[in-house]
């Protein structure tokens, strides 16, 4: 299991592979229906038009997830 902290939006997030994620909302586990964690771990950007070389890899984007222990998730999280 790894645990996530989405910058830009301010939202912790696991996931056990890249497409079953779960994102933190008032205290539970929500399924990440909107691909959150996994756009922003393979990089891609959706305003980017089809076929642009910067759609998929786009560092800006990866920069947005930061991987945290589940041990610094507890800590985050017990400070709200």
């Amino acid at each position: 299991m790894k645990y996530y902290y989405i910058k830009r939006k301010k939202l912790y997030a696991r996931g056990e592979n890249w497409f079953d994620n779960y994102i933190y909302k008032e205290g539970k586990w929500v399924k990440d229906t909107q691909n959150i964690v996994s756009d922003r771990l393979f990089g891609y950007d959706p305003s980017e038009p089809p076929g642009s070389p910067y759609g998929f890899g786009n560092t800006d984007i990866m920069d947005d997830i930061e991987e945290i222990s589940e041990e610094e998730f507890k800590r985050r999280i017990s400070l709200n």
